[in-house]
């Protein structure tokens, strides 16, 4: 876990632990509004953090349980 300041819903900022995921899913959320459905379908492919999205990570891909680079 790292952590993150984040900035809520309300305007306010706090400090929490969020891993990469979660943190790449709230930014998400803040620059979609704090709607989960627009963030969910974003098409920003000029997005730095929109190939990460969902878990994605495409420097690596799964094959066999192992990791290889591509």
């Amino acid at each position: 876990m790292i952590k993150h300041t984040i900035r809520s819903k309300d305007g306010r900022t706090k400090v929490v632990s969020l891993t990469p995921i979660e943190a790449i899913r709230h930014q998400c959320l803040e620059c979609m509004g704090w709607s989960a459905h627009d963030a969910d379908h974003c098409t920003d492919k000029l997005c730095s953090l929109f190939p990460y999205r969902f878990g994605n990570n495409p420097e690596c891909e799964r094959i066999g349980g192992e990791l290889s680079s591509k």
